[in-house]
């Protein structure tokens, strides 16, 4: 009787976590757009609208375009934005968009040699894709060169409230870093500011990536590398709003494992997170690079390290770390085995515009506890190589239903004979609870086919509601917008 109470407890269990999601989708208008090779994408809603954010370097600028669409999946800007861009020594370029509030700004960064400043001024968008001339001043630092103007940071909170914005000033050998950091509220009222010095000697190799919490303490996740090219990671916490203070973490494994990737969140409690993954020094195989491990660092109330390893169920390529979600009681980390390889070019041939190959192989999702204690591993297999555009490639990972919610493109004769209708690949959606439990796959065949030559961009999607997401599907010509609500 007792194994029959247990059989019968799981088979309910069973089929609760086995449930199958409906899905409704929704198209909307189609814009005239194209992926633009070895661009960057953002994509966020404000209001109701939402926004595609494409940057890709062209002519030695960085140009931004913008497709967005409003909430009945209209159209309602498509093309690059643009500024007046000013003279040689004297120059405006946009820096960044962003929402902040119930608006999108514009950080448009003003380098006037003459006056000797570089300006960092925020335009309000007017409405999608138009930009107002007026603006106010958020950051100055002084400029002397265009090799040596500094830096300038925008970022924003994760509830969209708090605008952090950070200077860093022009290198200055021998000498530490220096930021100036100001805060903004979401009506753009200044809340704090200050002026920081990183400890140690300043160096040009580095990378400074920032972040801001919703109750102002903002981060600066500094990246270097040692001699044999080796990852080497701090984070300096700030709060400007209680003095110049500035705390500093350093990041880093037992020698001989190495870190491989990583990703960053700031979570509910407003502390910083940053998982990666690992490998041991020159475990390398014809595949790339094989990674042993994850590490996971927070600090705890914002004054403790916290600092976890823990390996992998076995070795693994080039896993590389994507996406942190704080869900209740589980840590998600998402992660891809990747791969860029740049093709060389022909002997005697020389060009900038170089060629790319890309592999995008199986998904991991690791659950881990608020403390960094792992609690499962989860494969989701794909298999894919393609040249110069692999956007659609790439996952799309939300919260949806209390669940985290993949997207990803297949191989389509995994689940049917490969025909003209839907080609090779073939969406899919799987839910995955904070146990690691993971509901069937909902496939985008028969009532749920995307529209003929139609391909899904998973990654370039915005979520409009706890049970809703919008992702963009292309056709080589065209963009549209596919609603799809998860119930």
């Amino acid at each position: 009787m007792k194994n029959l109470k247990t059989l019968l407890l799981l088979s309910t269990i069973f089929s609760q976590v086995l449930q199958a999601q409906t899905l409704t989708l929704t198209p909307g208008s189609e814009a005239a757009t194209q992926l633009v090779k070895k661009s960057e994408y953002q994509s966020f809603t404000s209001g109701s609208d939402r926004y595609f954010i494409t940057k890709a370097y062209k002519d030695a600028f960085m140009h931004y375009s913008l497709l967005s669409y409003d909430a009945r999946g209209q159209v309602t800007y498509n093309g690059e934005l643009k500024i007046k861009g000013g003279v040689f020594n004297n120059t405006f370029g946009i820096d960044d968009v962003l929402p902040l509030g119930n608006k999108v700004y514009a950080m448009v960064e003003h380098l006037d040699k003459a006056a000797g400043k570089n300006t960092l001024l925020a335009r309000v968008f007017d409405a999608p894709g138009s930009i107002s001339e007026k603006e106010t001043e958020v950051m100055n630092i002084p400029f002397e060169k265009l090799m040596n103007s500094g830096f300038n940071f925008s970022v924003v909170s994760p509830d969209k409230n708090t605008l952090a914005v950070i200077g860093e000033m022009p290198f200055d050998k021998e000498q530490p870093a220096k930021f100036k950091v100001v805060l903004f509220d979401k009506d753009f009222k200044k809340t704090a500011e200050g002026e920081i010095n990183l400890p140690g000697e300043n160096t040009k190799k580095k990378s400074m990536t920032a972040y801001v919490s919703n109750n102002g303490v903002v981060y600066l996740l500094k990246e270097t590398f040692t001699n044999k090219g080796e990852i080497v990671l701090g984070v300096y916490q700030f709060n400007p709003a209680k003095g110049n203070d500035v705390k500093e973490y350093i990041i880093e494994v037992t020698p001989p494992d190495q870190i491989y990737s990583y990703t960053c969140e700031v979570n509910p409690n407003n502390e910083l997170i940053v998982i990666g993954t690992y490998y041991k020094r020159q475990a390398l195989t014809v595949g790339g690079t094989l990674t042993s491990g994850v590490f996971y660092f927070t600090n705890k109330g914002l004054s403790e390290k916290l600092f976890k390893t823990f390996p992998l169920e076995a070795p693994i390529e080039n896993l590389t770390a994507r996406k942190i979600f704080v869900n209740d009681n589980t840590i998600f980390l998402t992660a891809e085995q990747y791969r860029e390889e740049t093709e060389k070019q022909a002997p005697g041939y020389m060009s900038f515009d170089y060629n790319y190959n890309y592999t995008h192989k199986n998904d991991y999702v690791i659950g881990m506890n608020d403390d960094g204690t792992k609690k499962f591993q989860i494969e989701l297999a794909k298999d894919f190589t393609v040249r110069n555009f692999d956007r659609q490639f790439y996952s799309g990972y939300f919260i949806c239903n209390g669940k985290l919610t993949v997207v990803y493109n297949d191989q389509t004769k995994k689940y049917m004979p490969s025909d003209s209708y839907y080609g090779y690949q073939i969406p899919l959606l799987v839910q995955i609870t904070n146990d690691g439990l993971m509901q069937s796959p909902v496939i985008f065949k028969d009532n749920l086919k995307l529209e003929r030559s139609f391909i899904l961009y998973p990654s370039l999607g915005v979520q409009d509601a706890n049970n809703q997401v919008a992702l963009l599907m292309g056709n080589g010509a065209y963009m549209k917008i596919l609603t799809i609500k998860i119930e």
